[in-house]
């Protein structure tokens, strides 16, 4: 009898622990990210603008220079982008010298530039027709988090 008890008591548990997984989508958190019916890179593919740079680091919670808000940043289709300054130019400029991206391993955005000096980690959290919201890690750095907002041009 206490076989059976507990051969019962270990099912119900593991079954318990697999829905849990498969409700949060494989991905660890309860705010899962879904795939769009329309292919992530096809989404992407155009002109950007900034809505808001956020952090979590109390000493910057706003890390994006208010000149860089008509900033607009073209994703290509063919897997390079580039950042064009517009109108308002915050410091001496620099070539705008393009980058590439993908999003081969959605909701994995990897963005890579010449000025990009350390490892980041970059997940979608949210992407349709007009709006692309991502967070930024430096794991080299620190524990900070920047959520990216952008709305289509």
């Amino acid at each position: 009898m206490k076989r059976l008890l507990t051969m019962i008591c270990g099912c119900t548990l593991l079954l318990a622990a697999c829905s849990k997984n498969s409700a949060t989508s494989g991905n660890g958190n309860n705010n899962p990210t879904p795939t769009p019916a329309t292919p992530p890179k096809e989404i992407m593919t155009g002109s950007w603008l900034f809505v808001s740079v956020t952090s979590n680091d109390p000493n910057n919670p706003s890390p994006l220079d208010s000149c860089s808000y008509d900033d607009i940043t073209t994703f290509k289709n063919d897997g390079s982008w580039m950042a064009d300054h517009n109108n308002t130019i915050c410091d001496t400029p620099r070539a705008n010298l393009p980058g590439t991206w993908n999003v081969d391993a959605y909701p994995v955005l990897v963005i890579k530039h010449p000025y990009m000096i350390y490892k980041s980690e970059n997940k979608i959290i949210q992407l349709d027709a007009n709006t692309l919201k991502y967070e930024r890690r430096y794991p080299d750095i620190n524990e900070h988090v920047m959520t990216f907002t952008m709305k289509r041009k």
